[in-house]
């Protein structure tokens, strides 16, 4: 083999190695960064949870019955809310909140989702009032086997009773948290840093 041809195959070799390398180099870029200079230091919005806790997604499913898995979860930034018994007035501003930063983040909107978390079937007509003001919500339920999903929402200082909001990577992993009185304008200083700095999601 000829010492041009060593060389291109090393080429192609090491691009293959930074393909496989950029999303969880991007990662670990934007805790670092978050973690020393950001919203530590500057927005004091969210609260870190560290280290960042992977999601076990087990255990929720679609009104219609889909199962809602990792796959659902990956790829963008997810913000997840838990309620009790429907989809109370608390409820209710935490969905308009979380809508209104979505849709503040303009081209970068498609990168940013919702989850909201139920602990029984909503009915009919609440399901149709929550898929008629928020389009691009995902509605979950949780069944009897989402213990271990739910056990990732559980720590110091928060809690899956509805008294946050919480905010998944691209990844699948639980990184941050806000408590219901925080400001908008934080959160949103938040997201369009992450979505600044990270190539994921």
């Amino acid at each position: 083999m000829s010492k041009p041809d060593t060389r291109s195959s090393r080429t192609k070799l090491l691009l293959i190695f930074a393909l496989f390398l950029a999303p969880p180099l991007s990662a670990w870029f934007a805790w670092q960064y978050m973690g020393t200079s950001g919203v530590d230091t500057t927005t004091n919005a969210g609260t870190l949870v560290t280290p960042a806790r992977p999601l076990e997604v087990v255990g929720l499913q679609q009104v219609d019955g889909q199962p809602i898995g990792d796959r659902e979860l990956r790829g963008h930034w997810t913000y997840v809310v838990f309620a009790r018994g429907g989809c109370d007035e608390r409820c209710e501003k935490q969905l308009y909140l979380t809508r209104q930063i979505r849709l503040a983040m303009n081209k970068d909107i498609p990168r940013v989702q919702r989850l909201l978390v139920l602990d029984a079937p909503p009915s009919k007509e609440v399901a149709s009032q929550l898929s008629g003001a928020h389009e691009d919500l995902l509605l979950g339920v949780r069944g009897d086997d989402a213990a271990p999903l739910l056990q990732r929402f559980e720590g110091d200082g928060f809690s899956a009773d509805g008294v946050q909001y919480f905010l998944v990577d691209p990844l699948g992993n639980l990184m941050m948290f806000y408590d219901l009185d925080v400001p908008a304008k934080g959160m949103i200083r938040d997201l369009q840093k992450l979505l600044k700095i990270s190539q994921i999601g």
